[in-house]
């Protein structure tokens, strides 16, 4: 079962991701859309763009990019993981991987479960329950 590469470089966190959904279908700069989106300017010409960001260059070679091309492309590139219910994420390996031998932990309202990664032996959990009920649902 072969994943494919995670990305690390560029991706946004969850307050990016959120101001994403900003973007208009206009022809943004690259210091107008790294302050509307909230990283640094050299981020899009360091990794952006080789890894293949849409945008264009006009006569005097100034990039300029889409806002709703971006805001697809960044969600085409950076793909949310989804973890099956027998399944934890080892920020290690950077991939999805089984439970094995699981022991089930209790921490006051919170019901986890304490597992190790099959490749490089750290310690994983994966949160079941909660103050707010399940986390996994049962299909």
């Amino acid at each position: 079962m072969s994943q494919p590469e995670i990305i690390l470089k560029g991706r946004l966190d969850g307050r990016q991701r959120n101001r994403l959904k900003s973007l208009l279908n206009m022809m943004y700069k690259p210091s107008e859309l790294a302050e509307e989106v909230g990283f640094r300017k050299r981020q899009i010409y360091r990794v952006y763009i080789p890894l293949g960001m849409p945008h264009e260059r006009d006569h005097r070679r100034h990039i300029w990019i889409n806002g709703i091309e971006f805001k697809e492309w960044i969600e085409q590139t950076y793909p949310k993981v989804k973890l099956k219910s027998d399944q934890s994420f080892c920020l290690t390996c950077k991939q999805a991987v089984d439970i094995i031998n699981p022991k089930e932990k209790h921490s006051g309202v919170m019901s986890y479960l304490l597992s190790s990664c099959p490749n490089c032996g750290r310690k994983l959990t994966r949160i079941i329950e909660n103050d707010r009920g399940k986390i996994d649902k049962q299909e």
